[in-house]
């Protein structure tokens, strides 16, 4: 069975000088309210003070909501799965980023390049035959060569613009390409051949 606590004036106030000393460990004896158990708030919630939220997940509005951050983020900001997550979408992208570094992880190929990658590596472990299968509309991808292969490394994509391969033959050979319409499109070259 509820208790309700019903004050008068419709407002119910906790008047004391309990604050914590330390927010790093913020003890219980320290708050002048103790909850032991969950608590549903209604409605609104404010607070003027620090908020720390010290659970393991932590669930913020819905798809229908959104989050207005007004105050600078002061660490990192890491996602809890590695190659997981997006920033934004096809429906819904950021406007403009900026940026001081970014940093692209790279994929070694040996048997195929990595279609869901940015950038891709050949060396002396790479196939001399590979395959690019179709990407994502609007992706970019890079193809170079940071170590001499056992031989000439052509990359055939399922689908290319004006192009049917692309050739490798020594360090440094790269080519830059950019899915649009269902193909891959070349946007540059650099000592690589282009087989039409």
């Amino acid at each position: 069975m509820a208790s309700y606590i019903k004050p008068d004036g419709k407002q119910l106030v906790i008047d004391s000088n309990l604050n914590f000393s330390d927010l790093a460990t913020h003890l219980s004896t320290e708050s002048a309210l103790l909850v032991k158990g969950g608590a549903y708030v209604n409605n609104d919630l404010y607070i003027g003070g620090t908020l720390i939220a010290n659970g393991d997940v932590i669930t913020l509005g819905n798809a229908s909501g959104s989050l207005a951050l007004n105050a600078n983020i002061s660490s990192d900001l890491l996602p809890s799965t590695a190659n997981t997550y997006d920033i934004g979408s096809n429906a819904k992208s950021w406007k403009q980023l900026n940026i001081q570094t970014v940093i692209v992880s790279t994929t070694t190929e040996t048997t195929e390049v990595t279609a869901g990658t940015s950038l891709s590596a050949l060396d002396g472990t790479t196939a001399v035959a590979l395959v690019l299968a179709d990407g994502t509309e609007g992706q970019q991808k890079i193809i170079t060569v940071s170590a001499t292969p056992t031989g000439n490394v052509t990359v055939t994509p399922t689908n290319g613009a004006g192009f049917t391969s692309i050739t490798f033959t020594a360090k440094g050979d790269s080519a830059t390409l950019v899915f649009v319409n269902n193909s891959w499109n070349i946007v540059s070259v650099f000592r690589s051949s282009v087989n039409v």
